[in-house]
């Protein structure tokens, strides 16, 4: 096996001069190779170490009082270093203060800052003071009888919508035209609820014991018992299944009737 080479020198990023391999550190990543190394050389990283940690303190200490050539006692020496000690205790103290102030500005501002989502309504231009908007309201006519038909307003359609209920109580709702809503109304089948719509009064079942306990399961035509629906008009004429146009009819009637109309049956049947 062929050992791994390492080279002699490298050049050194900062300082751009060859220098040893050695004084260059090793790097750690994960993806490092076993011979890679920093860019930095030793020396150029102990002048910044130096430059680094010296400028900082520099900054911070105070400016030393020039020496006096003439001479002191002893004592004087002594006391002469106490002045830069209370010197250096103000700019702390005042650094404390200060670092203090900021953090309680910063506190009252995130404090302001919450509060503002509670002052949202004030600042869409409109003072505190000021009146509530007041909505418009929609003065709608006064509500139409049960069967007014003059009142039904259709659609941009032509259309009138009408709901009912199934005979399990379902409820249900369609659209038709005005002429047929019209023809319920006045047939007793239906009532205006508004302008737009009107609603059918029976279901298939109550509609069925209706007719049957009005009529008292008497045949229309032949006075017989009967317990069969029949349309005065029939339905391939245009009539349609209201208290008006339905009556009681026996079985034999019913069918002998079939789609004529009612003076036409009558006559037949004499």
């Amino acid at each position: 096996m062929t050992d791994t080479i390492l080279p002699s020198s490298k050049q050194c990023a900062y300082c751009e001069q060859l220098k040893p391999f050695a004084d260059f550190r090793r790097r750690t990543g994960k993806r490092s190779k076993a011979h890679a190394r920093r860019g930095a050389c030793r020396d150029c990283r102990k002048q910044r170490a130096v430059e680094s940690g010296v400028t900082p303190l520099q900054s911070l200490q105070p400016p030393m009082p020039a020496l006096s050539r003439q001479p002191e006692s002893r004592a004087a020496a002594v006391a002469s270093p106490s002045p830069p000690e209370v010197t250096q205790s103000a700019p702390k103290k005042a650094g404390v203060s200060l670092l203090a102030r900021s953090r309680a500005e910063r506190a009252k501002e995130r404090k302001a800052a919450a509060s503002l989502p509670a002052a949202k309504p004030a600042a869409k231009g409109r003072a505190r003071g000021a009146e509530p908007r007041r909505t418009p309201l929609h003065h709608r006519g006064p509500k139409p009888e049960p069967t007014d038909t003059t009142a039904l307003v259709p659609s941009s359609q032509g259309m009138i919508l009408m709901r009912g209920h199934s005979d399990k109580g379902r409820r249900w709702h369609q659209e038709i035209d005005l002429e047929l809503a019209v023809t319920l109304v006045k047939e007793h089948a239906a009532v205006v609820v508004n302008r737009r719509t009107i609603r059918r009064l029976y279901s298939n079942k109550a509609f069925r014991s209706l007719i049957l306990n009005r009529d008292r399961y008497t045949c229309y035509f032949c006075g017989l018992y009967g317990d069969t629906i029949d349309h005065l008009l029939p339905r391939a004429k245009g009539g349609h299944t209201t208290p008006d146009n339905c009556v009681c009819a026996c079985n034999l009637c019913n069918q002998t009737k079939a789609d004529k109309d009612v003076e036409e049956f009558m006559r037949r049947t004499r």
